[in-house]
């Protein structure tokens, strides 16, 4: 469900007050229906009253959350997620509890302010509630102090992801962007497509903040760039240099090696993870 705002964010995610609220939000319903393991949706749609079902709705939407006679109802479309308990799908399912448990979003569509509409999920949307909604879907698959316990004292690998991505039932993207979130290690996550970056996401330790070429050009010299103009894939972390990402300041820092992980997408997207080797 997409709730129309008067106005659309400036930035690529939400402010730190913002963040705030809502991981805050998303821990206690996890920790309050669903204290152990990988997050039980279905579960804290029934104990909230919430139905929902999966069909066939073609290209209409991922999933949409209606509100009739003062009733909520999720519907998740299996014929873009696969089935239902994809991990698409269950980012799906949890973006829809987002406008549910989100007070503005719930209240909006209760009193008619808002119709329903559809989702498309995934940190795709520049639409201010569908990236609130986004956010709360990834606090609330991967909560904060759970990922903490088990991330305590591990160096950051690639592997990691893929660990907690199997634990919770969750993506490669949706789980380096809660890791990275969450701040367990310094790493920045960048999604790039079109040879432009979309998105990008760091950890507050990380060292360097400024991209080379700002989010206008994926940097030729990187795994990402190397992608867009040689369609060269890798399958393990490449070795890069600071200078080759971003916009390095002191010549004591150009030469920094950094490990970037490649994980490419079907639609021509290529998720690019990367940390201070």
């Amino acid at each position: 469900m997409m709730i129309e705002p008067k106005q659309k964010t400036k930035n690529n995610f939400l402010n730190e007050l913002q963040k705030s609220e809502i991981e805050d939000l998303a821990e206690y319903i996890a920790n309050e229906y669903s204290p152990k393991g990988a997050i039980n949706l279905e579960g804290i749609a029934e104990n909230n009253g919430i139905t929902f079902s999966y069909g066939n709705y073609k290209d209409a939407f991922d999933g949409l959350l209606e509100h009739s006679f003062g009733n909520f109802h999720i519907y998740i479309n299996i014929d873009r997620l696969e089935h239902g308990y994809t991990e698409r799908a269950r980012f799906t399912f949890a973006h829809e509890l987002g406008h549910y448990f989100l007070d503005n979003h719930r209240n909006a569509l209760a009193q008619g302010l808002a119709p329903s509409h559809p989702s498309f999920t995934g940190f795709i949307s520049e639409n201010l509630v569908e990236r609130q909604a986004d956010y709360f879907a990834s606090c609330l698959l991967l909560p904060k102090t759970r990922i903490k316990i088990d991330c305590f004292k591990r160096k950051f690998e690639f592997k990691l992801i893929q660990e907690l991505s199997k634990k919770y039932q969750t993506s490669i993207t949706a789980t380096a962007l809660r890791y990275s979130s969450i701040g367990c290690s310094p790493i920045m996550v960048a999604y790039c497509m079109n040879n432009s970056i979309k998105w990008y996401w760091k950890t507050t330790e990380f060292p360097f903040w400024v991209l080379k070429f700002g989010k206008s050009k994926v940097p030729e010299n990187t795994a990402a760039g190397e992608y867009f103009s040689k369609n060269r894939r890798y399958t393990t972390a490449e070795i890069v240099y600071a200078e080759d990402w971003f916009d390095v300041k002191f010549d004591r820092d150009r030469e920094r090696q950094f490990l970037e992980h490649c994980v490419y997408g079907t639609n021509g997207s290529v998720l690019s993870i990367v940390w201070e080797k």
